[in-house]
């Protein structure tokens, strides 16, 4: 016979020790970086090769400079995601409704996500402006994974429930408003969040077009071996990308929050 083993809950850590923990590192970080920048000027020649504290902090322009390239960088995200989402749904409402389809679309977005995007940047700049180039070859990369989320979101709903809607005598675009796409909303959410995230990482390669935002200085860095850029851009470009998922992501819990009590159950 075997001895029943009681599952105790895991603990958490609370959210205040979180924070305490991020507003410590933080106040490191500060103390630091105040002690590197204290005594340096834009005309010092630092001896750090890779982080130039004074080209950072005490170079007159470099606040103006990073603004723009962060208005770009997030232009340039924000329009491929909408677009995408736009185009997506559309396409995933005509799967819905036509199940065949479903194979087709998803294997021409997927060709779409295959082609190389320096190679994709290079053909369309031919036949448009670098940054109209820029978006739709970014929004052709979010189709694939949103379709599939919209799709497998609005197919998780359960049957039970579509019966329930069905008696009360809904129709069927106001089950789809009011019942499947707020239960599929977390699943598509995270599509948002998946696809977001990685425009973020390739806005960064139209560099290459003179664009990118955070992309154009690690391609300025790189080019003129300028190490402090290539580390900026990289370190910002993640930052950015962290903090536009923790904002989706308290923007689905604030929609969804029958999912957050489900969750403390």
């Amino acid at each position: 016979m075997t001895a029943a083993v009681a599952h105790r809950p895991s603990a958490r850590v609370p959210k205040w020790a979180v924070a305490a923990a991020i507003a410590v590192a933080v106040a490191l970080i500060v103390v630091w970086v105040r002690h590197a920048v204290s005594g340096l000027s834009a005309e010092t020649a630092a001896t750090n090769p890779i982080v130039r504290w004074e080209w950072l902090f005490k170079r007159p322009e470099t606040p103006r400079e990073l603004w723009n390239l962060t208005v770009e960088h997030l232009k340039l995200t924000a329009l491929p995601v909408v677009a995408g989402l736009v185009l997506s749904s559309a396409l995933a409402a005509v799967a819905l409704r036509f199940r065949w389809t479903f194979g087709p679309i998803t294997a021409a977005a997927g060709f779409l996500y295959t082609i190389p995007s320096l190679a994709l940047f290079a053909v369309l700049t031919v036949y448009q402006s670098d940054f109209q180039a820029a978006v739709v070859a970014l929004t052709s990369y979010t189709l694939l994974i949103l379709v599939r989320n919209i799709v497998a979101g609005i197919d998780g709903v359960p049957q039970s429930v579509l019966s329930a809607a069905d008696g009360m005598g809904m129709s069927r675009r106001r089950r789809l408003l009011t019942v499947e796409l707020p239960l599929a909303l977390p699943v598509i959410v995270a599509g948002i969040r998946v696809a977001t995230v990685t425009t973020i990482g390739l806005v960064a390669i139209t560099g290459a077009i003179q664009l990118g935002g955070f992309g154009f200085l690690i391609f300025d860095g790189y080019n003129s071996q300028f190490f402090t850029k290539i580390v900026v851009g990289a370190a910002l470009s993640v930052v950015l990308a962290v903090a536009l998922d923790l904002v989706i992501r308290r923007l689905e819990r604030t929609l969804t929050p029958w999912s957050r009590r489900r969750v403390a159950r």
